[in-house]
């Protein structure tokens, strides 16, 4: 069924819910899937949207090269979509995502396109949303995924996105026009694929010091651990910004434990798979998205030979004179990095990655003597994202 028809049967029955004087969804705040913000000149009061679930993987692996990908057309009226200023927020029922376009963990991925007349501005975005309890979850700040009971009990709030409004082309704004024809209806097509490595973590052991050899940190990275990577999107077919993010699950089958490293910048990536949509119209193009659908099961490590390690040393950042033993961090604030991803080569910029810290992905130093400090870039380890180990006596250079 087409998206012009979907949202046509919706309005028609949310008339009839209107006559009948149903409740508005709008009111159950266990709904709300994502929250978003625009240009803060822009206001979105009038702004027409676009809503759908997108595709799993397993549904993305199942289309041919060319070939339409499936989707699910969501109610984006103001019930369902409002605005304040330039922030938008989404609601969606649960009931209305059916299985199979529930991935892993309980994340739904969704696709938001944007068009203000107002301005003739336009701007497309995903945002990833983990259905847990009858309510959506951010899947970087809900619970430990190992731990059905913990997760449950977890409150989180919904995720939220920044995405930047671009002129929109006429094409953009006929394809919003309400006497839109058939044939002029708007399908998404899947195009090629690239795999690239993406940076997931770091681990910084501390120097020498006062003893005689280096700390070490390695990664344990295990099968259904989640990373969010970020998206991309063209409205012309050949500058690309980044806008939005996807949640993926590492494959049920593969694990990976990095041996513990000395080197004074370990560097943890794995390979993820891109696959590029083409956004059309009519046959006019719309726009060009790239969005992270699989981890491949490829893991490597960077160890740049330039630079030097980064300082956090401060008393409200770090942890003095700690026990011999193994230090594991597996909550907290996530791992996040800008330009995590390395796919500039195939749109010109690199994407963002950011992983929630778990029993099953987490980061570890070996303290002992030698190397018994640790600090965290923004807080105290177990609250930051990164975590840097000093050596014996630290403390006393403060």
């Amino acid at each position: 069924m087409s998206y012009r028809t979907v949202v046509a049967a919706a309005l028609t029955v949310a008339g009839v819910m209107g006559s009948l004087a149903v409740p508005a969804l709008a009111s159950d705040t266990t709904q709300v899937a994502f929250t978003g913000q625009v240009d803060s000149a822009v206001s979105l009061t009038g702004a027409q949207f676009r809503l759908q679930a997108d595709a799993t993987a397993d549904q993305v692996d199942a289309v041919a090269e060319g070939a339409e990908v499936p989707a699910l057309s969501l109610p984006s009226g103001s019930d369902t979509i409002t605005t304040a200023g330039s922030t938008f927020t989404v609601k969606v029922d649960p009931a209305d995502i059916p299985a199979e376009f529930i991935g892993p963990n309980g994340v739904v991925s969704f696709d938001l396109e944007i068009f203000d007349a107002k301005s003739n501005k336009y701007t497309w975005t995903t945002q990833s949303a983990r259905l847990d309890g009858g309510a959506w979850k951010d899947p970087l700040t809900s619970a430990e995924l190992n731990n059905a009971k913990a997760r449950s009990a977890t409150t989180s709030a919904p995720p939220s996105v920044t995405t930047h409004l671009d002129a929109a082309t006429a094409a953009v704004a006929s394809s919003f026009s309400p006497v839109q024809t058939r044939s002029e209806q708007c399908i998404t097509t899947k195009g090629g694929y690239h795999d690239a490595m993406a940076q997931i973590g770091t681990g910084y052991p501390a120097a020498p010091g006062y003893g005689t050899t280096r700390g070490s940190a390695w990664l344990n990275h295990q099968s259904g651990s989640e990373i969010t990577f970020g998206a991309g999107l063209s409205t012309n077919g050949t500058t690309w910004k980044a806008s939005g993010s996807t949640s993926v699950a590492t494959s049920k089958s593969v694990s990976f434990d990095w041996d513990p490293s000395t080197f004074w910048n370990q560097q943890y990536k794995v390979e993820v798979r891109y696959v590029t949509y083409t956004r059309s119209c009519g046959g006019i193009l719309i726009n060009k998205q790239v969005k992270a659908t699989s981890e491949t099961g490829v893991f490597k490590t960077g160890q740049p030979g330039t630079g030097t390690p980064p300082n956090w040393l401060s008393t409200s950042k770090c942890g003095f004179n700690y026990a011999a033993g193994t230090w594991s961090k597996t909550t907290g604030k996530a791992y996040s990095y800008g330009t995590g991803v390395d796919i500039s080569s195939v749109i010109g910029i690199d994407l963002s990655t950011s992983r929630a810290y778990t029993s099953s992905s987490k980061l570890n130093y070996k303290m002992d003597k030698a190397h018994d400090s640790l600090c965290g870039d923004t807080d105290k380890p177990g609250l930051s994202g990164k975590v840097q180990q000093f050596y014996d006596r630290i403390e006393e250079e403060l």
